[in-house]
């Protein structure tokens, strides 16, 4: 005896296929990041050298131009004894361009080199570099000259050896050192122009980076025993640094005092 045909069953009306149950996924644990420190001091100094340099300024307006002339350097002057002059330019400003650019490429400048060396160094090199200016200035440009933009070349020198000694610590040093490298040349080419003390720029860059690259921070990788914090220290010492600040000074004031007595016979 033959069985009936089974009923069709609509598509809607069929009972759904057993599924099988999900298999619970497993998440891996995130592992913590490791924390990287890298030493640095507050800016400070910088906005101070703005401060004055600003004031400065102003008085040098209000007085009609007095402390420009007493304090610019003048190789006449210098050669009669002024030695003073080596060190004022450096805080004089001939117009207001002229403070407001030294002023902005200082606020760009300086708080980083400043937090980086930290306040002794920072001075050393912003004061030895104006004084490197100032000395480029008298052997090669028999003109009056004022500015703070030769201690300004100095820190931009002084970026180089900071990032090619440190280059296996810090990320993308040759794109930074590619950088102000550009920024230096950029910046001696309008040194080209008339009436811009291109000899002082030169100084300063080559003091500053002579003396930064004696005394640059020097950074060495710690990683804590758990793997979770990364210090990076500076094992520059303070004997170099002094030494290499005094060293420095001793051979720009020995050069100042014998082309004095050179050039006044």
């Amino acid at each position: 005896m033959s069985l009936p045909p089974a009923k069709p069953v609509h598509p809607l009306e069929r009972k759904p296929e057993p599924v099988a149950p999900a298999r619970p996924v497993t998440v891996p644990p995130i592992a913590p990041v490791p924390r990287v420190r890298i030493p640095t001091r507050r800016a400070v100094l910088s906005y101070v050298l703005m401060g004055l340099n600003i004031a400065v300024f102003l008085a040098d307006a209000l007085t009609g131009g007095l402390l420009t002339a007493l304090g610019a350097k003048d190789n006449a002057a210098i050669l009669q004894g002024e030695l003073w002059r080596f060190v004022t330019p450096m805080f004089l400003h001939g117009g207001l361009v002229h403070i407001l650019a030294n002023s902005y490429a200082l606020y760009i400048l300086g708080p980083r080199i400043e937090e980086t060396f930290g306040r002794p160094r920072f001075t050393a090199i912003y004061l030895l570099s104006g004084l490197g200016a100032s000395l480029a200035s008298f052997v090669f440009n028999p003109n009056p000259a004022i500015g703070a933009s030769g201690a300004i070349f100095g820190l931009m020198g002084a970026l180089i050896p900071f990032l090619y000694l440190n280059r296996g610590v810090l990320a993308n040093t040759r794109g930074q050192l590619t950088g102000i490298a550009q920024l230096i040349a950029l910046n001696l080419v309008i040194g080209l122009s008339p009436g811009i003390d291109n000899w002082a720029h030169v100084g300063g860059l080559v003091t500053g980076l002579a003396l930064a690259w004696l005394i640059t921070p020097r950074y060495v990788v710690r990683v804590s025993p758990d793997q979770m914090q990364i210090r990076v220290e500076d094992q520059s010492g303070m004997a170099q640094i002094w030494g290499s600040i005094g060293a420095i000074a001793i051979v720009i004031g020995a050069a100042a005092l014998g082309l004095i007595l050179i050039r006044g016979g």
